[in-house]
């Protein structure tokens, strides 16, 4: 099986990284909501996202194919 590389349109990165900008802020605002400081959450939501983006992308298990 080959995959087709697509390329990703302006528009699309644009949608992307508003989307992480909005969730990162909504991370940070329910850690400071708990009661950590604003640096703090920066620090922490920063930590979880770069924890994210290094971990290899999972192959589904695939089931009956």
């Amino acid at each position: 099986m080959t995959e087709e590389i697509k390329e990703v349109t302006f528009a699309e990165k644009w949608h992307a990284e508003k989307l992480l900008k909005r969730s990162k802020k909504k991370a940070r605002k329910q850690l400071q909501n708990q009661g950590h400081s604003h640096g703090e959450a920066r620090a922490l939501v920063k930590k979880a996202v770069s924890q994210i983006a290094a971990k290899p992308e999972r192959k589904s298990a695939g089931r009956g194919r």
